[in-house]
């Protein structure tokens, strides 16, 4: 609990130092992550056997139900494709390198993510994926590669840990962004919006981390190793997947009310990516079912997101008649 905790203050306390150090620190980090991602996507893929592929569910339940958990825990990787439009104040020449940050960087995270996979269930056997005391696959299969000792995979953990201290310091940004962004839209209290010496949202940076760490600490109470790690990897996914179900019912309602204003395989386009994103924010949250023999264990997911969800009700009953007018939306091209 101490290690996890001292994960979330230390990006915290780069975030404090000002956007200049948390850059710094996020591109070294950033760096450091894909240098063993990209061996294992490049190296890795000649060290492949093909009959490892095989059980690929061994979960114990239906291929449906092993796909739908699977894209439960998959949603937290690929989280974060909005972030890039969260930080545009602080960004430069945002018009272009907003959107180019978040093609290409889906893009690159996509085939990264994917050959590192495809190397990694293809060195190591299916029944030893599924081991319950193997977790650290990455570090494992860096050792069946080198063959000698286990050195590559301590280096793969390294990589892993800065990995993860990394990713913590670039959402610890876009948590206390998101609550300035709403603070200026008068939707959240003043005292967010306000910056320190250094140019951050301090107290946002102070209270989101402090969220965190209540919440790690609740989750080590009914469990403790991976379970926890997955209890709040889940509920990530959940808190994430509502807004997404909601912005794309508000794309539906908008394109129903403008009385499908522009060419029509632009309304097609808008609607089709609106139906299916709703259908996957849906799935995404009905999957988010823990495994373990505990009701707690099992729900605990849902329990954490919609104890988080209720702390913003009174937030917003009592900020939403301060709320500002949204600037009129321009005309479709």
């Amino acid at each position: 609990m101490l290690i996890t905790l001292s994960g979330l203050w230390i990006p915290a306390a780069v975030n404090l130092l000002g956007v200049r150090s948390m850059g710094i620190f996020q591109v070294w980090t950033t760096v450091l992550k894909f240098i063993p991602l990209a061996l294992m996507s490049t190296v890795g893929l000649f060290f492949i056997t093909a009959g490892n592929y095989t059980p690929w569910n061994t979960s114990g339940d239906t291929n449906l139900s092993a796909i739908g958990g699977a894209m439960a825990i998959c949603l937290f990787s690929y989280l974060g494709v909005e972030t890039a439009s969260v930080a545009a104040a602080k960004v430069r020449d945002p018009a272009r390198n907003v959107g180019r940050s978040t093609i290409y960087g889906t893009l690159a995270s996509g085939v990264v993510y994917m050959l590192s996979l495809v190397a990694v269930f293809g060195i190591l056997p299916a029944s030893a994926l599924a081991l319950d005391g193997n977790k650290a696959s990455y570090s494992a299969a860096a050792d069946a590669i080198v063959g000698s000792g286990a050195w590559a995979g301590n280096l793969v953990a390294l990589a892993v840990i800065v990995s993860g201290i990394g990713a913590l310091n670039g959402w610890t940004m876009i948590v206390a962004e998101v609550p300035l962004a709403a603070a200026n839209d008068g939707l959240f209290p003043r005292r967010f919006a306000q910056l320190s010496g250094r140019g951050v949202p301090a107290f946002g940076i102070i209270s989101s981390t402090l969220l965190a760490s209540i919440a790690v600490i609740i989750s080590y109470l009914g469990t403790s190793g991976a379970s926890v790690f997955t209890t709040l990897v889940l509920m990530t996914g959940i808190t994430a997947a509502i807004p997404y179900a909601f912005s794309a019912l508000a794309q539906l309602t908008w394109r129903w009310h403008d009385h499908q204003r522009g060419p029509t395989p632009r309304l097609v386009l808008d609607l089709t990516v609106a139906v299916v994103s709703l259908v996957l924010s849906l799935a995404f949250i009905y999957y988010s079912r823990n495994t373990g023999s505990s009701w707690y264990v099992v729900w605990g997911p849902f329990l954490m997101a919609g104890g988080a969800s209720l702390l913003g009700i009174p937030v917003y009953l009592a900020m939403r008649g301060s709320m500002t007018t949204p600037e009129p939306v321009p005309d479709y091209r």
